[in-house]
């Protein structure tokens, strides 16, 4: 029975140690919440997060110029692309459905041969 008691003393020690392991971690960490919120915590990773990628894009635009400069070009071409785009198309709808320059010449000059004979008849 000794042997019993003795055991339930070692016991009652060691969950005693172990509750207030719990409750000075439990302490540390309400008094890190109260010292830094919450929301304070989540600008802290997202600004990490950002400087990481920040970091990784100046790696990568250092080691790969030539693909980094052609997709700047591009995406500048399609943006002036995009702003003139009633334009352009314009341009290309004249360039297949009107007449070319030569022919609206054509057509002038016979329009004015035509005005010429109407004087004279």
């Amino acid at each position: 029975m000794a042997d019993l008691e003795h055991q339930l003393q070692q016991d009652r020690a060691l969950r005693n140690a172990a509750k207030r392991l719990v409750k000075a971690d439990f302490g540390f960490v309400k008094g890190d919440m109260a010292q830094k919120g919450l929301g304070g915590r989540i600008a802290g990773r997202a600004k990490d997060g950002a400087a990481d990628i920040a970091e990784s894009t100046a790696d990568y635009a250092s080691e790969h110029r030539l693909q980094v400069g052609t997709g700047i070009a591009v995406a500048v071409a399609a943006f002036a692309g995009w702003i003139f785009r009633d334009r352009l198309a314009d341009a290309v709808y004249n360039l297949f459905h009107e007449k070319g320059l030569m022919e609206q010449a054509a057509d002038k000059a016979e329009q004015l041969a035509e005005d010429a004979r109407s004087l004279f008849d």
